[in-house]
Order: structure tokens, then C-alpha cells, then sequence
């Protein structure tokens, strides 16, 4: 009898998982679209239904190799989606590069104040270029002071929550929510050893209502119009509140043909983490742990280093990338 429980449940459970597997390539809706993000999770689920239907299998519980069969056509299936970020890329660069900029970009959480511990990680890390995300105007001014001797330039967005420091000079700066598609984007144009760079942050609306999905994805739409306009280096960073399993991401990759620096180091999920103020059990978060806060590059940078950081009671990690202009760039020089 519980032989025969087991075999019921893990075959609904195998059903349901081969829908939720299959979702991600024609989920435009929502809610729908919400189940794309757990690939990875997907991955282990089928993995371990693979195994034990195998084991029922080889002990002659199971007369039919079809729930064996499906089940590993299921780890294929999710194995695709996940593997090739962990293959090596043909943006990676070496280590030993010359000149790399360190770009780090952290959503500390509007309710987060714990700036000292922030500052002092910041500083640890040393970046060239910081994006703050979810802060007001009291946590962009403890930033300010607290980081003024490494990270001198700044702008804070007019709305948005976003705010960037910089050891680089910001040539200039705005905010811009393309007429009302969405929230504010944070655009700046820095200079790199007397080169023009284009530096977006960027932090869409939640998904988890009908309006704030569409608001999410007309920001995304607009992005992606202003990124097919921009013919310099470019470098595209924040919480995305999506994952690359997302066909809105697919999407967006396709029209842009940006790189995702995570290509070639692993899935580095950033959310969520613990906090002092979330409603979820600090024991589940690890087993929900999805990639919705990206960088994404141009063909003109190459990747030395992408890491996850301590959250310091934020519900992000924050994401540390280390990049590098190609020499072959076609850039703009600040020279006269």
C-alpha cells in the first residue's frame, strides 16, 4: 500500500513538474509567468524523480519504462537551460587583464538600514562604480559620506529608488521612465580612462499584479528600444525582478544581443536572503533562491570575475562584477 502511494505521488508530482518545465517557453502571462523562475529548482526536482523511479524500475516495481523515460527527458530538458552557465564563454577574460572596473549593484531594501554594515562592505570590495537600489534620499546621503573618499562622483534619480556612486568621473546623468513606461531608469555616461561609457540602472516593478507585470515589461520594451539606439560601450545592471528562464528576458536579449555576465560562472542566485522584516522562514529562502538582479554587457566588455556578496539584512545579495574594456572598441574619446 505505500509502495503504491509513492508511486501515485511521485507520478502527479512528475505531471505537474513536466507542465512548470515546459512553461518558460510560451508563459507571456500572468500569472504564468511567475513559474519560470525556479529552472534550477526544476533541474533537482526531476533529477531526484529520476532516481527514484529508476529504483522502482531496477527492483521491478515498475513494469514500464515510460515514467523512467520521462522523468530523464525532464532533467535533459532543464539541464539545457542550466548547464550552459556554468560552460565557458567567449566574453570571458583573463584574470590578469589590465585595467578591469569593478561594477557592484545592490538592492539594500528600502526598509534596510543597516547603512554602516553596507559601507563597510562596500569598502571591502572596492568598486569603480556602485548602483544603489530601493533608497531614499536618507540612506543615498549616509552612502554619500560614508563612501565620499573612494567613490567621489554621485547622482541620485528623480524616482526610481536608484542612486550610483562612482570612483569614475559622471560626464552626466538622469533619470528616465521612457513617457511613463514604467519606473525610472537611472542613465549616466562615464569616463573610463578617457573613454565614453554608457551605464543603465535599472529596478522594474515587482511582478506580482497584473499592472505592476505589464508596467514591468513595457519598462523592459522601452530598454530595449533606447539599448538598440546606443552605438558605445554599454553596461545595463540592477534587480531585473526576473530571471533568465523569463520569456520577457529571452526577449530582451534577443533585441539587444546584450551579455549576461553570469555566462560561464553559475547561476549566483541574489533573492532572497534573510531579513530582520521577511515573512518567510529563514530555514525555505535557500531553497527558493532564483537570479533576478543582472548585468548586462555590450560586445565592447569582457568578463574577468562575477560574485554574489553578504546582504547585511538586505533580502539581495548584492552582485560584484569585474569587466573589461576591449581595446578594439569603438569608442568615444574625451579627447579634443
Amino acid at each position: 500500500m505505500l509502495l503504491r502511494i509513492i508511486l501515485i505521488l511521485a507520478t502527479s508530482i512528475l505531471l505537474v513538474l513536466g507542465l512548470l518545465s515546459l512553461s518558460s517557453y510560451f508563459a507571456w502571462f500572468w500569472p504564468l509567468e511567475l513559474i519560470t523562475h525556479f529552472r534550477v529548482q526544476y533541474l533537482i526536482l526531476s533529477l531526484i524523480l529520476s532516481i527514484t523511479f529508476i529504483i522502482l524500475w531496477s527492483k521491478r516495481y515498475l513494469k514500464s519504462k515510460i515514467l523512467v523515460l520521462t522523468a530523464l527527458l525532464l532533467v535533459g530538458l532543464n539541464s539545457i537551460e542550466v548547464i550552459p552557465w556554468y560552460l565557458p564563454h567567449w566574453q570571458q577574460a583573463a584574470s590578469n587583464t589590465n585595467n578591469q572596473i569593478r561594477i557592484l549593484s545592490f538592492n539594500i531594501h528600502i526598509q534596510n538600514t543597516r547603512y554602516n554594515d553596507i559601507i563597510n562592505s562596500v569598502r571591502d570590495r572596492q568598486p569603480d562604480v556602485a548602483l544603489f537600489i530601493e533608497v531614499n534620499r536618507t540612506a543615498v546621503e549616509n552612502l554619500k559620506t560614508g563612501l565620499q573618499d573612494i567613490l567621489p562622483y554621485s547622482f541620485r534619480s528623480p524616482g526610481g529608488g536608484l542612486a550610483i556612486l562612482s570612483r569614475l568621473p559622471i560626464k552626466d546623468a538622469r533619470g528616465d521612465n521612457f513617457n511613463g513606461k514604467g519606473n525610472h531608469s537611472l542613465i549616466a555616461t562615464l569616463e573610463v580612462n578617457r573613454q565614453l561609457i554608457k551605464f543603465i540602472g535599472i529596478h522594474p516593478l515587482v511582478p506580482l499584479t497584473r499592472r505592476n507585470f505589464h508596467g514591468r515589461n513595457s519598462q523592459l520594451a522601452a530598454l530595449s528600444d533606447y539599448i538598440q539606439g546606443v552605438d558605445q560601450p554599454l553596461i545595463l545592471v540592477g534587480d531585473f525582478n526576473l530571471t533568465p528562464w523569463s520569456p520577457y528576458y529571452r526577449r530582451l536579449i534577443g533585441e539587444t544581443k546584450l551579455h549576461n555576465t553570469r555566462l560561464g560562472f553559475g547561476i549566483l542566485p541574489t533573492w532572497p536572503r534573510p531579513t530582520t522584516y521577511a515573512n518567510l522562514p529563514s530555514w525555505i529562502l535557500p531553497s527558493i533562491n532564483i537570479p533576478i538582479d543582472h548585468c548586462l554587457i555590450n560586445q565592447h566588455f569582457g568578463v574577468v570575475k562575477i560574485h554574489v556578496g553578504a546582504n547585511h539584512n538586505s533580502d539581495h545579495a548584492p552582485l560584484i562584477n569585474d569587466l573589461v574594456l576591449r581595446p578594439n572598441a569603438n569608442i568615444t574619446s574625451t579627447t579634443n
